[in-house]
């Protein structure tokens, strides 16, 4: 917490209340800049009223101990001598890193619920796929090929986003790798789904592409629906009626024209 005060300061002017400044924003352009004022580097933590030169910074321990205010960080209401709008925003602004900083630490040891399209048919048609951390490309593959019927007479080749055809990961299947001689690919089986996640930063929202034939490409993708701890993982498919699966994924919905 102490990190977190030291961060924040009191900018005390010549209105009612204090206001609150972020003292790591803008810090590449605080070397120029003057300490105090519209220009000080820092970032004010509300848009209302201004700053000016003669504002004095303190801080939130020593604004807390001249003000007799009974708190060690920015929790629970804000204090009357302090902006009631930079409190709210540097809370919120504090609970977004913590809950970043969560998710971070998690990804590459949780499992996805991937709901897998085809582009041009995402309403009509879409199959719900679950793997765990551990699950390789190449099983994933097995099951996307599983209801798309996708064969190895043409390329195919995963993804991250929109990417498809300008892949970033170009992981492709095990046999076309050895068939295509071009070692800047990945071979399926090489790259787990905590891989892919940890370049990725996958989260649930996030997406995976996948293109198959790159002289006339059929566009596919899928989207991050759930988000599952390991064990989860396990009672989810105990619950589920698996229509087809591998050692570590399985599909467990579909929606079929």
């Amino acid at each position: 917490m102490s990190e977190t005060t030291d961060r924040f300061v009191i900018e005390v002017g010549s209105g009612t209340v204090a206001h609150i400044i972020d003292t790591e924003a803008s810090k590449s352009e605080a070397e120029n800049q003057p300490l105090l004022g519209p220009s000080a580097p820092g970032e004010k933590m509300c848009s209302r009223g201004y700053r000016h030169h003669t504002d004095q910074r303190v801080s939130f321990a020593e604004f807390s101990t001249a003000h007799d205010i009974d708190k060690t960080g920015f929790e629970g209401d804000a204090p009357d001598e302090i902006c009631s709008y930079c409190w709210s925003n540097t809370r919120e602004a504090l609970e977004k890193e913590q809950a970043d900083d969560d998710v971070s630490e998690k990804i590459g040891t949780v499992g996805y619920r991937l709901r897998w399209k085809q582009k041009g048919r995402a309403r009509d048609e879409w199959y719900d796929i679950v793997v765990r951390p551990e699950t390789t490309v190449a099983e994933l593959d097995r099951l996307v090929c599983r209801f798309t019927t996708l064969d190895d007479f043409h390329l195919r080749m995963y993804g991250l986003e929109d990417e498809y055809i300008d892949s970033s990961l170009k992981v492709i299947p095990d046999r076309q790798y050895e068939q295509a001689g071009d070692r800047s690919y990945t071979k399926a089986s090489e790259m787990t789904i905590a891989d892919v996640a940890e370049r990725a930063g996958l989260w649930e929202g996030d997406r995976l592409s996948l293109v198959y034939d790159f002289g006339t490409p059929s566009h596919y993708y899928c989207i991050v629906k759930e988000v599952y701890e390991p064990a989860e993982i396990d009672e989810l498919l105990e619950d589920s009626d698996v229509i087809s699966s591998t050692d570590t994924a399985a599909i467990i919905k579909e929606k079929r024209p």
